[in-house]
């Protein structure tokens, strides 16, 4: 038995309702699960507020919830009132989530690979959203993008115990990134991980061990900070879409329990 505890994003590649997708993970053995803030629409409408009491009767522990990132760019704008409805719904987003249990938020930093900001309304944006995040008692880690600079300017700049770091390891491994460098980095202000593997070419989400990614690396970092859970954000590779959602849930935890058990260094 496996002495680490595990996760995995709610939405893993298959469609179907949030109740059935929450049940089959719980059965196939995961600790923990996260969570995309969004009401959900297909295949069958249910509202955010009514996830964490289908979590609590199947007694699925919740690692993280992710906020949205459409217009998260908006927080970096120049225009005062874009930039401030935006900081006030992401701050909505933090009391609908305490209130609903959760203790740590995943937000991007920015959207897109390609933009260019200056940093003082980001860190105005930021501050607000992390005083809000110190009032309320809730954690906001922020994701490595494409873009880090940005992530990283908010990591530096915003000193908070409710500010800190989610470590995405496809993100980080695809041409022109840190590939581990930014996890040894940061490490000390880790409050999250998306774990996931890919072709050092593209952001591909594959299961844990078939890519590029240095899990030696990277768990022998992870396995020196306490995390709550070794959680995962991983979709079907083409051969594994013809899979049923209970095979690809127990595939997925069964190889990540393999790099886990790796003498990592």
């Amino acid at each position: 038995m496996n002495k680490y505890k595990t996760g995995i994003f709610h939405w893993f590649g298959y469609i179907l309702p949030f109740e059935e997708r929450i049940k089959l993970i719980k059965q196939a053995g995961y600790d923990y699960v996260m969570l995309w803030w969004e009401d959900e629409y297909y295949p069958y409408i249910l509202n955010r507020m009514e996830f964490n009491h289908i979590l609590g009767y199947y007694d699925l522990k919740l690692d993280n919830v992710h906020l949205p990132f459409e217009n998260i760019n908006h927080l970096w704008s120049e225009n005062s009132t874009e930039r401030n409805n935006h900081v006030e719904l992401v701050k909505r987003w933090l009391n609908e989530c305490k209130n609903c249990g959760t203790e740590t938020v995943v937000i991007h930093a920015v959207q897109g690979a390609d933009n260019i900001f200056d940093y003082s309304p980001g860190y105005d944006s930021f501050k607000k959203i992390i005083r809000e995040a110190e009032n309320i008692n809730i954690k906001v880690a922020v994701e490595n993008t494409q873009t880090f600079q940005y992530a990283e300017f908010i990591l530096k700049e915003i000193e908070s115990p409710n500010a800190g770091f989610c470590y995405d390891s496809s993100h980080d491994f695809v041409n022109g990134q840190s590939r581990g460098a930014i996890l040894e980095k940061w490490k000390h202000k880790l409050m999250a991980v998306h774990l996931s593997d890919n072709d050092g070419l593209y952001d591909r989400h594959w299961i844990p061990g078939k890519g590029h990614v240095d899990w030696n690396k990277v768990i022998g970092i992870l396995k020196k900070d306490n995390i709550k859970s070794f959680s995962m954000e991983t979709y079907p590779y083409e051969e594994e879409k013809q899979m049923q959602p209970a095979e690809f849930l127990e595939k997925a935890k069964n190889c990540l329990e393999t790099v886990l058990e790796k003498d990592c260094v």
